[in-house]
């Protein structure tokens, strides 16, 4: 039998010859992607031999336990239960190595390692195809060392997978926008279904691809007031791209967190308070207020500030921008209560940087559809999970999955520094 830490080792190996062959076929990224794992496979290291890295533990531990419970229990046939719609898809895709080699979290914590350097490569290559080499250059050395991606590329949490698949799907999503080629919207559906998978509220950029699409084709086609009709087959096109958004709205199938819209928001109430949130607006708010909270007191946690808890449909109105902010700037100076918090300011300070970046840039952003696009995707996702985070320990968690997007929409602007 081969020792836990061992295959946590030999995993490293395979890594690092993975790295070794993209750095051969693209040269200028062997710099960045080198650092990339050096940074991430140290921070394994450090949490694996001398010290517990921040939120090494919970849901990290949970994740992990949950991966050998999957592999002692089913084996192989946890493809049985694969696609089951929970919060433990990355436990079950860690059990297949568990059970084909065995048990090692630090070969899973290597996992992460291997994705989350590979997700910095394709943060590169998307904003190759969207800026062209400069300012990819600087987008994958942005990437390769911004601290809480580091962080989440070398513990067993679900961010780094999400940032991976959900970057490949916007690599096929500007491509399709580009040349209209079938294999790069299933490159996409394939990025975003993946993504989905790990956890739920993603599938929404799915959404937001095809009713981009779709208002792209009557666009060129002056909305069928007139078009030539060699073009009819677009009118039965666009209803069988928009099938999964009208299915889901109908209530066909469901979300995983979020449920089917028909019930919206209700998979995470209990039946007793569910039967009592009649309205949209009545679980939404509900929802909210859960978020708030924090793993410390009031005093001295993470949880965002009582009066950013709307009450009723007025108040969810105008504190929905509010909470955007938080969600993607907090913690702010006042919020700041123990010194650990200082980790999550600088944190917040390098997004409030990329952002600048952006708006610099908006004019040329919102001229070009790929951008707008990426623009697009980015704001709804940020809208949505504004509704489901309540204090700025989880926010920087789930920030992150959207990290790569904006760098890619800031890069142009970042400035030019001679290690780039």
């Amino acid at each position: 039998m081969i020792s836990q830490d061992l295959l946590g080792w030999l995993t490293l190996l395979l890594i690092f010859l993975g790295v070794l062959i993209i750095s051969k076929k693209y040269p200028k990224t062997r710099n960045f992607l080198f650092i990339a794992l050096f940074t991430r496979s140290l921070c394994v290291i450090l949490d694996q031999y001398f010290l517990s890295l921040p939120d090494s533990t919970g849901d990290a531990i949970v994740f992990e336990h949950r991966a050998a419970f999957y592999s002692q229990e089913y084996g192989l046939n946890i493809f049985s239960i694969f696609l089951k719609q929970d919060s433990y898809f990355i436990s079950k895709f860690i059990s297949i190595f568990y059970t084909i080699l065995d048990r090692s979290p630090m070969m899973a914590k290597m996992l992460s390692v291997g994705f989350g350097t590979v997700a910095v490569f394709l943060i590169y290559n998307l904003s190759f195809i969207i800026w062209g080499s400069k300012a990819a250059l600087r987008a994958g050395w942005i990437a390769a060392l911004f601290p809480s991606f580091i962080l989440y590329s070398s513990i067993i949490l679900r961010e780094v997978y999400v940032i991976f698949f959900l970057t490949y799907a916007l690599i096929g999503c500007v491509n399709y926008i580009d040349k209209s080629k079938l294999i790069y919207f299933m490159k996409a559906l394939f990025g975003f279904l993946i993504a989905s998978l790990f956890h739920g509220p993603i599938i929404f950029g799915f959404f937001i691809f095809t009713i981009f699409i779709c208002l792209k084709i009557l666009k060129q086609n002056n909305y069928f007031i007139r078009f030539k009709k060699k073009n009819l087959y677009l009118l039965i096109i666009i209803p069988i791209i928009l099938l999964p958004i009208i299915t889901y709205f109908l209530g066909f199938y469901s979300i995983p967190k979020l449920g089917n819209f028909k019930n919206f928001g209700n998979l995470s109430i209990k039946q007793e308070e569910g039967n009592k949130l009649v309205s949209f607006q009545e679980r939404i708010i509900w929802k909210i207020k859960k978020a708030t909270k924090s793993s410390g007191a009031q005093t001295s946690g993470a949880s965002y500030p009582q009066w950013t808890i709307p009450n009723n449909l007025i108040e969810l109105v105008y504190l929905t921008p509010v909470r955007i902010l938080y969600f993607l700037y907090s913690p702010f100076p006042w919020d700041i209560k123990r010194l650990v918090h200082f980790i999550g300011l600088l944190d917040a300070i390098l997004y409030i940087y990329l952002s600048y970046c952006f708006i610099r840039n908006l004019k040329t952003l919102v001229d070009e559809p790929k951008t707008r696009f990426l623009i697009l995707i980015f704001l709804v996702f940020v809208f949505i999970y504004s509704f489901g985070v309540g204090n700025f320990g989880t926010g920087i968690r789930h920030r992150l999955k959207f990290i790569g997007i904006l760098i890619v929409i800031a890069a142009q602007k970042i400035p030019r520094l001679k290690l780039f």
